[in-house]
């Protein structure tokens, strides 16, 4: 399967990406819209294209397909508290860029974004029990934090449902509530976007009124974008290590 000769493009922008991803993760604690988005479009018309091309209406949905499946996963695992809004986004590029990928080692029963992700795991795995160790050892959460309002900044992502009804604010970190007539919500735990700057001048105004308590749980936000870079390079080099575990292990096939 190939576009005239390019079909190593997707690969190459989807490497890069991660790169830069890493770099922005580490330094800001933010994965750009702009790069996220950029690679998410990109993946989607080129399979478009691909498909045209080849005449193949699946080849032709690969993208958006790609994008789907990585997006339902990574919501899952932004729900439980443990991806940021930026990781689900990348991800969701990693799968329209990566959906259609040949890997070099015999391709497992699950789609590339599995393989993508469990590679992640795998690599990853042994420090983040290190860490959940060290943290419990302290007494603290790997996911959750609780910080004071007026040192909030933007982009952080609020583990907590705040909201305003009848002239009286309420607060809640249960993640089971219904939508309801409510008068204002100030945040929301639901909505995988962090903390907008005028959220957190509306919170750091409530404060200062005294109509809320100074603190807000908040979910931490662990740069993942590293093990999903290293899910994407062994993926692209190597394939799926977890499938070729599993053969020599029990002898799938």
């Amino acid at each position: 399967m190939s576009l005239m000769g390019f079909d190593f493009i997707p690969t190459v922008i989807a490497v890069v990406g991660s790169i830069i991803a890493v770099y922005t993760d580490l330094r800001k604690r933010i994965i750009p819209n702009e790069l996220n988005f950029t690679m998410i479009f990109f993946g989607i018309i080129y399979y478009i294209l691909l498909g045209i091309f080849s005449l193949d209406f699946f080849v032709m949905i690969s993208g958006v397909l790609g994008a789907a499946i990585s997006f339902a996963i990574g919501y899952l695992l932004w729900r439980t508290g443990g991806w940021a809004g930026g990781d689900v986004k990348l991800f969701t590029a990693l799968g329209a860029l990566l959906y259609g990928y040949k890997m070099p080692t015999e391709n497992p029963i699950y789609p590339v974004p599995l393989t993508i992700l469990f590679n992640s795991i795998l690599i990853i795995l042994p420090f983040m029990l290190v860490y959940f160790v060290f943290l419990r050892a302290r007494g603290g959460s790997a996911f959750y934090a609780t910080v004071k309002i007026t040192e909030l900044k933007e982009g952080m992502i609020p583990a907590e449902l705040i909201y305003e009804k009848g002239g009286k604010i309420y607060r809640t970190s249960s993640w089971f509530y219904l939508k309801s007539d409510w008068d204002k919500t100030y945040t929301n735990p639901r909505r995988a976007a962090g903390l907008t700057r005028y959220q957190v001048g509306v919170l750091k105004r409530l404060v200062r009124e005294g109509r809320i308590k100074d603190e807000l749980r908040i979910k931490k936000g662990m740069p993942f974008a590293p093990a999903l870079a290293a899910g994407v390079f062994v993926t692209v080099f190597f394939g799926d290590i977890y499938w070729q575990f599993m053969i020599r292990l029990f002898g799938y096939v």
